[in-house]
Order: C-alpha cells, then sequence, then structure tokens
C-alpha cells in the first residue's frame, strides 16, 4: 500500500519531466499543458472523504485493487494518446484510481499495528510519497531522455500492473482475517464526523502547515530563486532539493516525539511556528545559496509535522469512521497546499 503511495505520486508529477515531447506531439500551449497537469488532482482531491467511505464500506483491499487496475489501464491509454482531450480524460482517470491510496496504507496501518506505532506509520507512508516524487522524477527524466514520453508512460503502466499482483497477493483487510462484521458507517454519523470542530480544525490546521511546503518547497522555491536570487537552474533545484531531505528526519523525528509523548498538537503547533518563521528569512532576509540550502532543509523539518494531523484525526474520531476521517484530512492538505497555494 505505501508503495503504492509512491507510484502514484510518480503519476502526479510526471507531466514535469514530459513537457517537451508533450507539448509537441499533442499540439498544447501553455495553457494547455498546464490544463493537462492539473486534471490530475480535481478528482484526487475531491474523492478523498468518498474514498473514506469507500474503505469503510468495502475495505482497504478492494478500494486498491480497483485504484490498481485503474492507474493501469489510465497509463497504458496515456501512453497511445494522439489528442490532448484524450490525455487529460486519462490523466483524470489516474486521478480516481490514486485518490484512495493514502488513505487505504493509513487505515490499514491502523488495523495492524498497535496505536502507539501509528505516528511513525503516517510518517512513513508521507515519506514514501516524498520518495516517488523525488525519485520518480529522477527515473523517469532518464527514460524519457532516451526513450521519449511514451515510452516512460508505457514503464509507468507496467509498474502499476505490478502493484496490483503485489496488492492482490499481501495485502489483506484486519475485519477478513478475525472472521468478525465490520461496522457500517451511517450517514448520520458520517456528517456528525464532518462537521465536527475538532476534527475540521485539525485537518485545515494540517492544510494550512503543509502548503509552505507543497507551493514553496515542491514548485515556486525554484522558480523564486532563479529571479530573486540570480541561480542557475541547477544551481536552484539542489536548493529547493533540501526541503525533501529535511522532510526525512523531520517526520521520523516527530513521529518518534509523538509516539514516545503523545503531543502531536504540541508538535504540530511548533512545526506551524518554525515553518512561518524560517519561510519568513528564506523571503526577506537570507542571502547566498549555502545559506538558503540550510533554511531549506530547516524549513522541511519544520514543515514535516503537518503528517502529525493524520495521527490527531484518527486519536478523536471513532475507529470505523478513521478511514473517513483521514480522507477529510489528506483533501485539505492536498487542496490548500497543493492547490490553493
Amino acid at each position: 500500500a505505501a508503495l503504492f503511495v509512491l507510484f502514484q505520486m510518480v503519476l502526479q508529477t510526471f507531466p514535469s519531466v514530459m513537457r517537451e515531447g508533450l507539448v509537441v506531439d499533442l499540439s498544447l500551449n501553455e495553457a494547455g499543458f498546464g490544463g493537462l497537469s492539473s486534471s490530475f488532482y480535481y478528482p484526487y482531491i475531491l474523492l478523498q472523504i468518498p474514498a473514506g467511505i469507500m474503505v469503510a464500506r468495502f475495505g482497504a483491499r478492494a478500494v486498491l485493487i480497483t485504484g490498481a487496475v485503474i492507474c493501469t489501464i489510465a497509463s497504458f491509454l496515456f501512453a497511445i494518446s494522439q489528442t490532448a482531450n484524450f490525455a487529460e480524460a486519462t490523466r483524470i482517470l489516474m486521478g480516481l484510481g490514486a485518490a484512495p491510496t493514502v488513505v487505504c496504507a493509513l487505515t490499514l496501518a491502523a488495523q495492524w499495528f498497535p496505536a502507539r506505532l501509528f505516528p511513525l506509520l503516517a510518517a512513513l507512508t508521507e515519506m514514501a510519497g516524498m520518495v516517488g516524487a523525488a525519485i520518480g522524477q529522477e527515473v523517469l527524466g532518464f527514460i524519457v531522455e532516451q526513450s521519449g514520453w511514451r515510452t516512460g508512460m508505457l514503464v509507468c503502466g507496467a509498474c502499476s500492473a505490478v502493484l496490483l499482483v503485489l496488492i492482490a497477493l499481501f495485502v489483506r483487510n484486519r475485519t477478513d482475517v478475525d472472521g468478525t462484521e465490520e461496522h457500517r458507517p451511517r450517514v448520520a454519523e458520517i456528517k456528525r464526523l464532518l462537521t465536527s470542530p475538532q476534527i475540521l480544525s485539525t485537518s485545515v490546521a494540517g492544510g494550512l502547515v503543509s502548503s509552505a511546503g507543497m507551493s514553496f518547497g515542491m514548485l515556486w522555491g525554484v522558480s523564486y530563486f532563479q529571479a530573486h536570487h540570480q541561480m542557475s537552474l541547477t544551481a536552484a533545484s539542489l536548493c529547493a532539493s533540501f526541503y525533501f531531505w529535511g522532510c526525512l528526519p523531520g517526520m521520523l523525528g516527530s513521529a518518534w516525539l509523538c509516539s514516545r509523548y503523545r503531543n502531536a498538537g504540541q508538535l504540530l503547533a511548533i512545526g506551524a511556528a518554525g515553518t512561518a518563521v524560517t519561510l519568513a528569512l528564506i523571503l526577506f532576509v537570507l542571502q547566498g545559496q549555502a545559506t538558503l540550502s540550510v533554511a531549506i532543509f530547516v524549513l522541511g523539518l519544520f514543515n514535516s509535522t503537518y503528517a502529525l494531523a493524520f495521527t490527531m484525526v484518527k486519536d478523536e474520531s471513532p475507529e470505523h469512521l478513521s478511514g473517513v476521517a483521514m480522507g477529510l484530512t489528506n483533501m485539505a492538505i492536498m487542496g490548500i497546499g497543493a492547490m490553493l497555494f
């Protein structure tokens, strides 16, 4: 399930390494390429809460298998796209298939492991996504450079098919093993959860904290360093990449502290304050590539605490509705950070 989280980040970001070939072969202008790239996110974000409901109703295994089938078909269809509209439709399909991945992985973590390990497992799941964003682009970039974007998408389809087999072989719902009847969520319970001030405030807090990383660390940082610090593209990319390296120890460290002291709310607050101060220093004070690289690393350390929002909503929601709560949280993180900011 965590490997699927890694892979869906590859699907999210692959247009960035295929831009030149897509623009030429599909006759795209700048707006058309932007629309093609962003079409993945709309179904992905809108389906987070329904994904949580589906996981509660049908189990993580069935939802993951369905998602893997959709992503496999969509990847192969994208590889043979001849028009922009057809390619955009397949991107929407990818968003549909990838939408439940994080919710499913976190639900399985909650089912199969002790509660004290959940913060660590949530951090590792988010780290899998970070690795997918970083390594996936490098590997795909090499394939696209050597053989073209269609070959790259065929490789994505093959990887998705392998994941489908792995999920079918290894993923099991805990309720299936126990042989107990799963508690089906009722509409009134779901409505009460989604309107809970505690759940909503925690989800929005996670989304607001993540916004600095999603918008600056993952996207606009490179352009900012080029424009305001006169860095080359290579230097700016290297500098911005320190955000990901900061997230890795940040997520593991905050998860360990949370597991040991059960202080997720305090850690998230510290992360929020640290993110704000560090980003302000980067934007208005600091100069020089080495100094900015260190600051970006520290930004990742603080900003990675957003993953603790998953632990908080899990602890605050009934067990059979935890998937819905985590779907709401992931929707806030992706919607506020990746789309609005």
